[in-house]
């Protein structure tokens, strides 16, 4: 029998799920007022008038879906990505499921790199696969500044006969921050010279807030070592229709689907329409998310400042993505989450639920209404003075 374990963000957010009067910064879910962008709604009850959501479809996905994301990525990207190097999923997690139980043997070593997303190592493990966690992100101060430094030569030192896969998430989550072209370069030769499959989580990708981000699109024609996963749950804030999509050589595509056709036999056929119908009218609806995020983020970052500077935590500015992941000083940050969650009914993820090397830290997802943040830094701020953790961040109420 597989043992897996549920991360401790998961029952966290059972609590908040079952009891009133919580706020949940927990699971990376785009929670904005009323949920996804009302025009997509009205768009899957005109198609739920048909019956084209009403049979099974290709396990590949629905052609309309598969070609457009293929013209969008070969126009965003330059690059000679075609419709036989897309497939349609069950979300990211059914593309990194699916791409594992059809890549990797029982025994066979993925290379995860921490802090790291906790799904990760349970698919490795559904595969009957090994993951091996490579604390390769550290936190430093550089010139009076934080930053997340990526250390590739741990990487390369970890790879043995028996690895075959290194699954890593870009935009990061948890950390906030995206690799550099050199550094995705330098983990494409690594692939290649060892002949191990890189797997890019790139479900962030539309949410870009400073800096140039650099995919991995391009490298998938130029290398059979390299995949891209993508999804709408982040992008359209589509969590609970699971619609997303894996971008690789076709050789491994044509693999994959017949993995997918047994496990899920499709994905959800409404959800590829509402994600077709979104995808063209992106420029519409992702920036309207988008700028309610980054107010979010900057709200929650003006708290965390505040926090910083007396000593109390230490993080990183996220500069992508939904997350800002900042260390305690606990050497493991878990009786503080429960602390908080009961206290102050605030949810938050615990840092040992992304890696042993991330237990001093909590993640914090601020993709919620930039109101909904203030509530839960005037909640956050009430527990530090109650707890005479601090009594200058009081200051904070007079700027929210």
């Amino acid at each position: 029998m597989i043992e897996l374990s549920m991360p401790e963000l998961k029952r966290i957010e059972s609590v908040v799920r079952n009891n009133e009067g919580y706020l949940s910064f927990a699971q990376g879910a785009l929670r904005l007022r009323g949920g996804i962008d009302a025009s997509i709604k009205e768009y899957a009850q005109q198609i739920l008038q048909t019956d084209k959501a009403d049979y099974y479809q290709d396990a590949l996905g629905i052609l309309p879906l598969r070609k457009k994301i293929a013209e969008m990525l070969a126009s965003e990207y330059q690059s000679p990505i075609g419709i036989d190097n897309v497939m349609i999923t069950h979300g990211g997690s059914g593309a990194l499921t699916c791409l594992a139980l059809t890549l990797l043997s029982a025994g066979d070593e993925v290379i995860l790199l921490e802090p790291s997303y906790p799904v990760y190592e349970s698919i490795v493990k559904f595969s009957k696969a090994v993951p091996v966690f490579v604390p390769a992100f550290e936190m430093k101060k550089i010139q009076g500044e934080q930053q997340w430094v990526l250390d590739v030569s741990v990487i390369e030192q970890a790879i043995t006969p028996h690895t075959k896969m290194l699954i890593l998430s870009n935009p990061s989550n948890p950390c906030g921050t995206v690799l550099s072209r050199e550094e995705l370069e330098q983990l494409r030769r690594i692939a290649e010279l060892h002949n191990i499959y890189l797997v890019v989580d790139e479900v962030y990708d539309d949410f870009i807030f400073e800096g140039q981000f650099y995919s991995s699109t391009p490298l998938i024609p130029q290398s059979d070592r390299v995949l891209r996963v993508g999804s709408f749950s982040k992008s359209l804030g589509m969590s609970g229709w699971r619609v997303g999509f894996l971008v690789a050589p076709f050789r491994l595509i044509k693999s994959i689907s017949v993995m997918q056709g047994c496990a899920f036999n499709c994905p959800s056929v409404i959800g590829q329409y509402a994600a077709l119908y979104g995808l063209e009218h992106k420029n519409d609806i992702i920036p309207r998310s988008f700028d309610q995020v980054k107010k979010s983020r900057d709200l929650a970052c003006a708290f965390f400042d505040l926090l910083q500077e007396q000593g109390i935590v230490s993080y990183v500015k996220p500069t992508a993505g939904f997350y800002l992941f900042f260390k305690t000083q606990q050497e493991d940050s878990f009786e503080l989450v429960m602390n908080i969650l009961q206290e102050a009914k605030i949810a938050m993820a615990p840092g040992c639920d992304f890696g042993q090397t991330a237990k001093p830290f909590v993640r914090f997802c601020y993709a919620r209404d930039p109101e909904v943040v203030v509530e839960g830094i005037k909640r956050l701020q009430d527990y530090f003075i109650r707890k005479n953790i601090s009594q200058s961040v009081q200051m904070m109420s007079n700027s929210l």
